[in-house]
């Protein structure tokens, strides 16, 4: 339908349109009739998904709402990597501390980057069925304890058991916090607020760096544990009095009954139909069957360990065995730079993915497919590779210590263009089943990222820190082919496979 049509569609109308065509589209609520006109978004085209007439509906709530709503839930993904990763400039003063070595010491971490990937796996379904709310609350609780039992562990293994905690409690938000976006804002909106969530979690670890760097300098390093201990109890009583449930229910809502504001601040915001069951636990496996999840989800892994954790892991080694920086300058060089990067990336993918977008929609007259979305990954896909192998070859030939800063920066940039835009198309696609799909994102990014540590420092003294950064490099822009297979393809495969039985009435 073309915005100056005469022609008034119905949701019945669009519906069937969508249905047809493999879009998203959410049926209508019971509050109202399903033949009233559709509701345009500012260019003219139907929204989607099409809001209800309730006001409690997350889609009809107000944008300073919603700001407030994504702000929390984004320093939720970010608090994450941080609590995870704070105390990685410390491994020196933790080794000694605990008396293992420091190459042992960095279990700490990595057992909490693991336990981060498999919690949310839990987290997903039950965040579907008992809501976002009580899921962020209670793990955040968990997270809190954790990091308190870290700071005053004095044994080794009761440490990595507290770790193991830590990354159960604080892995919520960057599990399942792109499934509140989706359920807050509509398709032409998500390229940007996507991507402001993205850019906070990303950069929890890159903060952490410069955090951790200086307090296990000038605090020691149980502050390393404190820190993340205080901020996250601040979040938590604040997520008590401000954090609405934001999963809407259509299908549940009968009649004429109304909730109150109240409802969305308490245990009882979702009428719970059902109790969960162990079919529930697998429907994250269950994405994997569509090839836009499996191939997005396996590019976004990769980029992801390529285009930052690769510079955390390696960063002390490689800046203190090169530049012999201390733990504080080693925070700042990887931190600030990642960050710097990461911001700029987000000032043009978030605007950028939408505008694609709404070319493409134009061109078509509002029937766009979600996979178009994915030409703005094209920058980010080639800018990413290139600043790895810019840090790669500084480090190689002893350049100034801001070749390879630079480089890092670069590298992060890149990432931020293409991690926005394909957590918007997944959403895009998926929307009732975006928890499940942040997830399988979350878990894929996760399983790779931990083990560079293992092998990237090795490899470099086997090859060269050129050689070794370029390996990856060249992985990273091989595996873009999945992208492009998904913008040639991925609409085809999508009609034909259909939609997942789950989720519907989200």
């Amino acid at each position: 339908m073309l915005p100056n049509d005469n022609t008034i569609e119905t949701e019945d109308d669009i519906e069937s349109k969508a249905s047809a065509q493999g879009h998203e589209f959410t049926l209508p609520s019971p509050h109202s009739s399903s033949n009233r006109p559709l509701k345009l978004d500012p260019h003219g085209y139907p929204l989607r998904p099409q809001p209800s007439d309730d006001p409690l509906d997350p889609l009809n709530w107000s944008p300073w709402s919603k700001c407030f709503v994504l702000l929390q839930v984004s320093f939720l993904g970010f608090l994450g990597p941080f609590s995870q990763g704070c105390i990685n400039s410390a491994f020196a003063l933790l080794s000694g501390a605990m008396g293992v070595s420091v190459t042992v010491a960095s279990y700490s971490t990595t057992i909490a980057i693991v336990f981060a990937g498999i919690a949310p796996f839990i987290y997903s379904p039950a965040a579907n069925i008992y809501g976002r709310r009580p899921v962020y609350i209670i793990s955040t609780a968990i997270g809190i304890a954790a990091n308190a039992g870290s700071a005053v562990c004095t044994k080794w293994g009761s440490l990595l058991v507290a770790r193991a905690f830590v990354g159960i409690g604080t892995s919520v938000g960057m599990g399942i916090g792109a499934s509140v976006v989706g359920d807050m804002y509509f398709t032409h909106q998500r390229g940007k607020y996507m991507g402001i969530y993205v850019v906070f979690v990303t950069n929890g670890a890159h903060v952490a760096a410069i955090v951790g760097g200086f307090t296990a300098k000038y605090a020691g390093w149980r502050w390393c544990y404190w820190v993340p201990t205080i901020i996250l109890g601040v979040t938590w009583l604040i997520n008590i009095f401000c954090l609405p449930e934001t999963l809407y229910q259509r299908s549940s809502v009968v009649g004429d009954q109304r909730r109150s504001r109240f409802q969305l601040f308490n245990f009882k915001g979702v009428n719970v139909k059902r109790r969960p069951s162990l079919w529930d636990f697998t429907h994250c496996f269950y994405m994997l069957k569509y090839p836009g999840v499996l191939l997005a989800g396996l590019y976004y892994s990769i980029a992801f360990g390529v285009g930052t954790v690769l510079f955390a892991v390696t960063g002390a080694a490689a800046f203190g065995s090169i530049y012999k920086f201390d733990t504080a300058q080693v925070g700042m060089a990887i931190g600030i730079s990642t960050t710097v990067g990461s911001l700029l990336g987000e000032l043009v993918s978030g605007s950028v993915s939408d505008k694609v977008f709404y070319y493409f929609d134009q061109r078509e007259e509002g029937n766009a497919e979600p996979e178009k979305r994915l030409h703005a990954t094209w920058p980010g896909a080639f800018i990413l590779p290139a600043g790895v192998i810019i840090e790669g070859v500084c480090f190689q030939y002893k350049t100034h210590w801001s070749g390879p800063v630079m480089g890092i920066g670069i590298g992060a940039f890149g990432l931020q263009i293409v991690s926005t835009s394909i957590f918007a198309y997944l959403t895009d696609c998926y929307r009732p089943q975006s928890a499940e799909i942040s997830t399988l994102l979350n878990f894929g990014r996760l399983t790779f990222s931990f083990t560079l540590g293992f092998y990237m420092i090795p490899f470099a003294k086997e090859t060269s820190y050129g050689i070794a950064w370029a390996v990856l490099a060249i992985i990273n822009v091989v595996l873009y082919a999945c992208i492009v297979i998904l913008i040639w393809k991925g609409a085809e495969w999508r009609k034909r496979i259909g939609k997942p039985t789950f989720g519907y009435g989200l």
